[in-house]
């Protein structure tokens, strides 16, 4: 069998095992990653595809990036 593992062996029983055996630590520790709405924290993309127009320069594009909250074009965007 070579190193790489298939889809296949990461099911619920993997799962189950590392987590104690009852699923309730999974759920726990997924929990803890997410911001709740009370902490002030936001969740923003910075890249986005399809028909946009950049904030800065006005021009018709179709891949935007985040730069100081706005989405920009590749050209407006500092690197």
């Amino acid at each position: 069998m070579t190193e790489d593992a298939t889809l296949s062996a990461f099911g619920d029983e993997e799962t189950a095992t590392e987590s104690g055996g009852d699923g309730a630590g999974a759920e726990t520790e997924s929990g803890s990653d997410d911001a709740s709405p009370g902490d002030g924290a936001s969740v923003r993309s910075t890249y986005a595809w399809g028909t946009y127009t950049c904030s800065h320069c006005e021009t018709a594009v179709d891949r935007v990036w985040r730069a100081d909250g706005d989405l920009v074009c590749p050209d407006c965007k500092s690197w």
